[in-house]
């Protein structure tokens, strides 16, 4: 029983890790992209002039791959 409970405790430590690692951003809308309002909600610190940074085609929202790249670039923290 005591192993049981051991390897439930690791497998939903194991699935978790990668949640926690990442910052969710709610696509509240369900355009496949992100407001500045939507990324303020993860991000209070996120001002007007990075979110025009972040949006690289000037479409007025952050595609995920553009998020994506913000992270990776260090423009916002995961």
């Amino acid at each position: 029983m005591m192993n049981s409970m051991t390897r439930i405790a690791a497998i939903l430590g194991l699935t978790a890790t990668p949640l926690l690692a990442e910052t969710m951003v709610e696509d509240t809308d369900s355009s496949g992209s992100f407001s500045m309002e939507e990324l303020t909600v993860s991000y209070p610190e996120l001002t007007e002039a990075l979110f025009m940074e972040m949006d690289v085609d000037a479409s007025g929202e952050v595609s995920p791959e553009e998020l994506t790249a913000a992270m990776d670039a260090g423009l916002i923290e995961e």
